[in-house]
């Protein structure tokens, strides 16, 4: 009897020390860092960034949002922004409405002029690594536009649907990028006559051999087309998901693609932002902690609760105090007037928090000398030596005196500052790290254990 009585309190013994035991290896998994449940990236996230339809006074970005979002762009001739450009099926109306695909387009810019622009996804900003993406307007050019005929097709999805939800992009090694949307009916017409050659110096047309690649993005894959000029009016109709090439009357080649492996969108390269929360505490980006600067009138950078006011102190020789504004974006830049001498100097901000808490926050820098890699001028310039005119006197054997020539003095030469493109390309933000194998592993192992642990313990109690 007794035995009989241990044999069927084992599998409950034996339960309860597989929980304990799973128990343990669960609590060193989790504090060791494994996520059992991998955390999903946000489906308001702008992906693949472009920048199209440069002109002397516009610009259009477009990207992808996993889910229909709002979207929109704070823009403007400092990294504070203050103005807002809606997506382009929007501007009419003024009312934004959500979309997976965003094309927007800002007008009426000043040419060969520096902008700047953060993209508003849902309810978040995102930058360039912490900084407003950056883009020159062209310059005006004086020569007349041409006039050769627009694109003109119809984009489909594979079960013969259409809408305004789709881009089409060419592209050309030879001339600048263009874009457009596609109409309700997935009709689309891209005019020519304002496009630019790649140096945006002068107006291009395409020749008769040319080959014109188009790539169509929608929510559901892309499609890739080549034709010649003589086959954008129309182009054939195109359906998502396939690659197509009309440039040969022999063959038409429609073979379905992966909408990831497009030969044309690997050779048309997006950009990547990063998110900076609005709503949380203020914060300076730029400069970093102890970093050395060259300009002595540098511009600092950092973000802050939407339309908040800033309080800036700089404290070096100059003390400079005053009061900026963050843009809609959340943004804010400022730049002293007057330059700051060479040597150590802090900055410290004040403003509100997401809690309505006034915030200081102080950052220290270094200022080097003009020309200099020091604080104080390294290289004091040698006097220059003007040789003194000989006087011819009535000695018979005059002596020369040799003349000391000055050793040369190599003086550091400033390095020229690189010309910055028309649009910083920004680095993704690293993917977290869910902790190594054997820590996953033993999560997985610790889930099986106490699974194994609860159905002994249950089968005990049946057996009692």
């Amino acid at each position: 009897m007794q035995g009989s009585l241990l044999y069927k309190r084992i599998p409950t013994l034996l339960g309860l020390i597989l929980i304990g035991f799973g128990i343990f290896i669960f609590n060193y998994a989790v504090n060791h860092g494994v996520f059992f449940l991998t955390k999903a990236s946000p489906t308001y996230s702008p992906e693949e960034i472009r920048i199209t339809n440069l002109t002397d006074s516009s610009f259009t970005v477009s990207y992808i949002t996993k889910d229909s979002v709002l979207g929109s762009l704070g823009y403007g001739k400092t990294s504070s922004g203050g103005k807002v450009a809606l997506d382009d099926r929007d501007q009419q109306s003024g009312i934004p409405q959500p979309y997976s695909i965003h094309h927007i387009t800002v007008k009426n810019l000043e040419p060969n002029t520096q902008y700047y622009f953060s993209i508003t996804s849902s309810d978040k900003t995102f930058l360039d690594k912490g900084k407003p993406f950056a883009i020159k307007t062209l310059m005006h050019l004086s020569e007349s536009p041409n006039s050769q005929q627009p694109i003109v097709g119809t984009v489909n999805y594979p079960d013969g649907s259409s809408d305004n939800n789709t881009i089409v992009f060419l592209v050309s090694d030879d001339t600048q990028t263009f874009s457009v949307l596609t109409k309700k009916d997935g009709t689309f017409i891209m005019p020519l006559n304002a496009l630019r050659k790649k140096d945006f110096l002068s107006y291009s047309k395409f020749g008769t051999q040319s080959i014109i690649k188009l790539l169509a993005v929608s929510p559901q894959g892309k499609a890739t087309v080549s034709v010649l000029p003589s086959q954008i009016n129309p182009v054939p109709p195109v359906t998502i998901t396939n690659s197509y090439d009309f440039t040969s009357e022999a063959e038409q080649h429609t073979a379905p693609i992966a909408s990831s492996s497009a030969d044309t969108s690997s050779s048309f390269p997006s950009f990547s932002a990063t998110e900076v929360s609005t709503s949380g505490n203020p914060t300076i980006l730029s400069p970093e902690k102890e970093e050395p600067l060259h300009d002595n009138q540098p511009t600092f950078e950092g973000t802050a609760l939407p339309n908040s006011e800033i309080q800036i102190e700089i404290h070096s020789d100059e003390q400079i105090t005053t009061t900026i504004k963050s843009g809609t974006g959340g943004t804010w830049s400022y730049r002293p007037d007057t330059k700051l001498s060479p040597g150590e100097h802090t900055i410290t901000i004040k403003t509100k928090n997401k809690d309505g808490i006034l915030q200081t926050i102080t950052r220290s820098f270094t200022v080097f000398a003009e020309g200099s890699q020091f604080v104080e001028p390294s290289v004091i310039p040698s006097p220059t030596i003007t040789p003194t005119p000989k006087v011819q006197t009535p000695t018979p054997s005059p002596t020369l005196a040799p003349s000391s020539s000055p050793s040369p003095t190599h003086s550091p030469t400033p390095t020229s500052p690189v010309p910055t493109a028309l649009l910083t390309q920004s680095v993704p933000p690293p993917e977290e790290n869910p902790g190594s194998p054997m820590l996953l592993f033993s999560g997985i192992i610790s889930v099986i254990i106490l699974s194994t642990g609860f159905f002994l313990l249950h089968l005990g109690k049946k057996s009692l």
